[in-house]
C-alpha cells in the first residue's frame, strides 16, 4: 500500500476514531508497510479494542514487532481459549524465530500446519530449513500436539470447532446483593456436589445438571450464573442467541453440538444460555426449522453421547411460558427458580455494592432502599450512575471535590422509573390462569406477600 493511501486512511480514522474496522485495516496496512511503531501507536489509541480472536491476533502481530514478550502473553491467552487457532501458532512461531529458538519455532509452525493444512509461510519454511528436518521431525510429539490432535479428532478436520471464550472476571456469591434463598438452592444443587462429591455419591447425587432462572429483566440472572461458576472454580461460557442461530441448514444444530462438546473438554464448566426462549421455545409454537434445534438441545442436555457430570447448564429467560416443556423435566432443567426484584435488604446491599470505591457522604441506604420498591438491580445501578453524573458535573462546574450525597441519590431515584412493573403485570396473569402444573408457585407466593 502506497504512502498516499496510508495518509488517506489516517485522515479517515481521525474523523471516525471509534470505527474499529477502519483502525484494524490501517494497522494491518502499516504492518505490511514495515511501520510497526506507527501501527502500535494507532492500535494503542483505540477507544476500545474488541475481545474477539481476530482483534487479539492483530494486537499480537503488532506486539511481535514491538514487544515480543507481550506478544507471547497475548498469544498464549488466545490459545488457552481456542487450541485450534492456527494463526496464533504461526505468529508465535515467528516470535520464537526472532529470538533464535529454532526448536520452539518449528513446533509452533508444525502445530499451525496440522490445524490448517492450507496454511503456508515461505519465509518460515525457508528459515526452518526443509532439508534439515522432515515433516515428522518438525512436528514434535508433546502434550500440546496431543491436545490439538484430540480436539481436531473430536470436531472433525474439515470443520474447526466453534470458538468458546471464558468471559468476565471471576465473581462469587459475595458479589451478589440479596437472593439468599435462591443462592442456597443453587449451592445445594450445583456447588456442593462439585465441592463434596464423595458425600453426594453415597446418595447417587452427581455433579452437573441444569437450572432455569426466570424473572424480570435486570434482576441479576446472568450475574448469578457467573457467580455459580466462580463458586465451583469452573469456567464460565456465556452463549447468546447469535452464537447458535444460522441461516444455513444444519448450521445451528452443529453450533449447539460444538458448544457442548467444547464445554465438556474444558470441564468443569458452566454454560449459561441467555434468552433461552429464543432457542428452546415450545415446539408447538416453533416451526420445523427451530424444532430441530430444540431436539438437539434436549439430546445434549441428556448427555446421550457423552457424560455431563462436570457440566452445568444454567439458562435465563424473561418468558418461561415460552420454553418447551420437555426442557423442564428432571435431568434437564429440573430446577426452575424465580428471580424476583430485590427486596429492601437486597436493594440496600446492591446499592452498597454499586457505591463501593466511590466518594460518598453520609448516606442512609435503608431509606434509599425503601424509596426503590420494585427496582431491579439494573435500575439501582442506573440510579447510582445518574447521581454520579450529577456529582461529576458539580465538580467540573465549581472546581471543588465532589461526592455522592443523599440528595443526589434521591433526585436520581425520582428520575428513574422501575423497569419491572410491566413484566410483573404480565407474569401475574400467568400465575393466576396458567399455573395448573405448579410451575409458577414461586410467582404466586411473591404476589401474595
Amino acid at each position: 500500500m502506497d504512502e498516499q493511501t496510508l495518509n488517506l486512511l489516517e485522515k479517515a480514522l481521525q474523523v471516525t476514531p471509534q470505527e474499529w474496522d477502519l483502525r484494524a485495516h490501517l494497522v494491518d496496512a502499516l504492518l505490511q508497510a514495515g511501520r510497526a511503531s506507527r501501527a502500535a501507536e494507532v492500535l494503542g489509541a483505540a477507544p476500545k479494542m474488541p475481545e474477539s480472536e481476530t482483534a487479539q491476533l492483530l494486537k499480537a502481530r503488532v506486539e511481535a514487532e514491538t514487544a515480543p514478550s507481550q506478544a507471547i502473553v497475548t498469544l498464549e491467552a488466545i490459545l488457552a481459549r481456542n487450541k485450534a487457532s492456527a494463526p496464533a501458532y504461526l505468529v508465535l512461531a515467528k516470535v520464537y524465530k526472532k529470538r533464535g529458538l529454532k526448536d520452539e519455532a518449528r513446533r509452533k509452525y508444525g502445530a499451525a500446519t496440522i490445524i490448517d493444512s492450507k496454511l503456508h509461510d515461505a519465509e518460515m519454511e525457508q528459515w526452518l530449513g526443509e532439508s534439515s528436518a522432515s515433516k515428522e521431525e518438525k512436528i514434535l510429539p508433546d502434550e500440546e500436539m496431543a491436545a490439538i490432535s484430540e480436539l481436531l479428532d473430536a470436531a472433525g478436520a474439515e470443520t474447526p470447532p466453534l470458538q468458546l471464550a471464558e468471559v468476565g472476571t471471576r465473581v462469587t456469591f459475595d458479589d451478589i446483593g440479596g437472593m439468599q434463598d435462591v443462592i442456597e438452592r443453587i449451592r445445594m444443587n450445583i456447588v456442593y456436589p462439585f465441592k463434596n462429591p464423595e458425600v453426594f455419591k453415597k446418595f447417587h447425587k452427581r455433579p452437573g445438571g441444569g437450572i432455569l432462572l426466570y424473572g424480570p429483566p435486570g434482576c441479576g440472572k446472568t450475574h448469578l450464573a457467573r457467580a455459580t461458576a466462580g463458586e465451583c472454580g469452573a469456567k464460565f461460557i456465556s452463549i447468546a442467541v447469535t452464537d447458535i442461530l444460522s441461516k444455513w441448514l444444519g448450521e445451528s444444530e452443529r453450533h449447539m453440538h460444538e458448544i457442548f462438546e467444547g464445554a465438556r473438554r474444558q470441564s468443569p464448566t458452566v454454560i449459561f444460555i441467555d434468552e433461552i426462549d429464543a432457542i428452546g421455545m415450545s415446539r408447538a409454537d416453533a416451526g420445523s426449522y427451530q424444532a430441530t434445534i430444540v431436539n438437539v438441545l434436549l439430546t445434549e442436555m441428556d448427555g446421550i453421547q457423552a457424560a455431563n457430570d462436570q457440566l452445568m447448564v444454567l439458562a435465563a429467560t424473561n418468558a418461561p411460558w415460552r420454553v418447551d416443556q420437555a426442557l423442564r423435566r428432571p435431568g434437564r432443567f429440573d430446577r426452575v427458580l424465580f428471580i424476583p426484584p430485590p427486596d429492601a435488604p437486597a436493594r440496600e446491599a446492591i446499592l452498597k455494592i454499586h457505591l463501593r470505591g466511590m466518594p460518598v457522604g453520609a448516606l442512609d441506604l435503608a431509606k434509599l432502599a425503601k424509596q426503590t420498591e420494585r427496582y431491579s438491580g439494573a435500575d439501582l445501578r442506573a440510579v447510582v450512575e445518574r447521581a454520579s453524573e450529577k456529582a461529576i458535573y458539580l465538580e467540573m462546574r465549581t472546581g471543588r471535590s465532589g461526592e455522592l450525597t443523599q440528595a443526589l441519590l434521591t433526585d436520581a431515584i425520582k428520575e428513574t422509573k422501575p423497569s419491572t412493573v410491566e413484566w410483573l403485570e404480565t407474569a401475574r396473569n400467568y400465575a393466576t390462569y396458567a399455573n395448573r402444573a405448579g410451575l409458577y408457585d414461586d410467582l404466586v407466593a411473591y404476589f401474595e406477600k
